[in-house]
């Protein structure tokens, strides 16, 4: 289905690629087939592609380390390793929308609005992919490109989310909150109307 300006619409995901390995891309990879995606992996063929979905955090990776103690090679893991990888998503993924369009969606735990004891440099690492989708999504908005965000809870992210701190001390208003749906949205034609938006899933932690 076209709207008016034959632009594609609906709420069907389609073909995505995941990148990433860890827990969170397969859940989030899980939740999107139930919706009706065709998953694939980075190493897939870009051709018919859809959209593109940025998940690299992994619990044995983000892990703590107290400020005092983080070194040059420590924070270049987290922050340039994860940054360079974010940029280099977004470039292959435009390569392979070739001229038709597409949706990015860069995942990035909510540490990176509330910050974490001890995880300094994966906030760091995260608001730095929440800006930098600010800026992608300007840049290639008019190309028919929608970039967005999709935050979610620290746990199943971070490897020791009780020493980071909590995102919030209230209590969740949604505890089983199920990002699938969302994620299936922001990767539908549907999400040419957002532009550099962030919607988180955290069961309302955070608001």
């Amino acid at each position: 289905m076209t709207n008016a300006t034959g632009a594609p619409t609906g709420t069907a995901p389609g073909r995505v690629r995941m990148v990433g390995s860890g827990p969170l891309a397969r859940r989030l990879a899980e939740g999107l087939r139930a919706e009706g995606a065709d998953v694939v992996d980075e190493g897939a063929p870009g051709d018919g592609l859809d959209a593109v979905v940025f998940a690299p955090w992994d619990p044995a990776e983000v892990t703590p380390v107290p400020l005092a103690e983080l070194d040059d090679e420590g924070f270049g893991r987290a922050w340039q390793d994860t940054m360079d990888a974010a940029i280099a998503t977004c470039v292959s993924a435009r390569d392979d929308f070739a001229g038709r369009g597409g949706r990015i969606v860069l995942t990035t735990p909510s540490t990176a609005f509330a910050g974490g004891s001890h995880y300094g440099h994966w906030a760091a690492a995260a608001e730095g992919v929440h800006v930098l989708a600010k800026s992608v999504a300007r840049q290639w908005g008019p190309e028919g490109i929608a970039v967005n965000v999709l935050a979610l809870g620290p746990d199943g992210v971070l490897a020791d989310p009780e020493v980071a701190g909590p995102v919030s001390i209230a209590t969740p208003a949604a505890p089983h909150a199920d990002p699938g749906p969302v994620l299936a949205l922001l990767c539908s034609p549907a999400a040419a109307n957002l532009a550099g938006q962030t919607l988180t899933v955290d069961g309302g932690l955070w608001m």
